[in-house]
């Protein structure tokens, strides 16, 4: 294409994309997204809003668009508007939208003030889910949902603390702190099976949480099948401090929170994460390095390494 590309978003694993201009030069205007056919290898619809698009979503029957002050919800197929809801000032595009199979689509973005999220239902109408949650005191870095949506989770431009909520009420379940020094979150993502999450920063270390012991809660919580691991069930690490005033029966929610339960550290700074199959997971740095590594699921400790390539070479 002569021009540049800003946005780009596949449907699935799908042969739609979904487009919007960037760059210097870009091919299209920044407040119109396209929709490409690569099948057909041309543009199938156009949709265009009175702002520059900062973030895109897309699912088989909706289109999620974030500008910096306002969130758009549109029907896939008509594009017609189904809700517009004011957001907090939003330059990174911040954006989380549950992925399952289900008919449901929860969505989550800044609101109102610096650090609080709105969850809104945009199944069928765009509905509020619960009031505005005070996710963080600082700004917001990163957020995600589960593929379900059924649970976020949180981290603030500080970089130390990464905290779940649930959807349905928006209360607090739990918190884990990646560290103690301020780091720019780069992204927190859900494993398929509810199992463990995983962060980047810019520090280049990847940590992945345990959340067993909360997918095991809500399941009972909500009468579902029991999850039977028992002791068997990975439990994340406690700082040093953490485990002598467990011995001592000290309470102190710094020393108490949960630390990582495994680590990859990687030389670049900036990078995604991904969860594949059989405990293992994908990291695509800024610099166009691939890494594909795998975690103990039960005794977590450092990863193994799998593989490792350089994207840009055959460009």
């Amino acid at each position: 294409m002569n021009g540049g590309i800003g946005i780009i978003e596949m449907l699935k694993r799908t042969n739609l994309l979904a487009l919007v201009g960037g760059g210097i030069n870009p091919k299209f205007p920044t407040n119109q997204l396209i929709i490409w056919d690569d099948h057909q290898g041309k543009i199938i619809s156009k949709l265009r809003i009175n702002e520059n698009i900062m973030s895109v979503r897309l699912r088989n029957d909706k289109i999620i668009i974030i500008t910096r002050n306002k969130f758009y919800a549109f029907d896939m197929k008509t594009l017609i508007t189904i809700g517009i809801i004011n957001t907090f000032d939003n330059p990174l595009g911040i954006i989380a939208t549950s992925n399952g199979d289900n008919n449901k689509l929860i969505v989550a973005f800044p609101y109102e003030s610096q650090g609080r999220i709105l969850l809104c239902d945009v199944s069928q109408k765009c509905e509020k889910i619960c009031d505005a949650i005070n996710a963080h005191n600082s700004k917001l870095a990163c957020i995600s949902i589960n593929k379900e949506g059924t649970l976020l989770a949180t981290s603030s431009d500080k970089g130390t603390l990464i905290r779940i909520f649930s959807t349905n009420d928006g209360q607090k379940i739990t918190e884990f702190r990646r560290g103690n020094t301020t780091v720019e979150m780069n992204c927190i993502t859900f494993d398929q099976n509810n199992k463990f999450i995983g962060c980047s920063s810019n520090v280049g270390t990847i940590h992945i949480f345990s959340i067993a012991a909360i997918t095991k809660v809500l399941a009972e919580k909500n009468n579902e099948t029991k999850n039977e691991q028992g002791e068997d069930e990975p439990k994340n690490s406690k700082s040093l401090l953490g485990k002598i005033g467990g011995l001592f029966n000290i309470k102190n929610s710094y020393i108490d929170t949960e630390r990582s339960f495994a680590k990859f550290k990687i030389q670049e700074e900036n990078s995604l994460i991904g969860f594949g199959k059989d405990n293992t997971f994908f990291v695509i740095t800024m610099e166009g390095k691939y890494y594909k590594a795998a975690y103990d699921p039960k005794r977590g400790g450092d990863c193994i390494k799998i593989d490792e390539k350089n994207m840009l070479v055959d460009l």
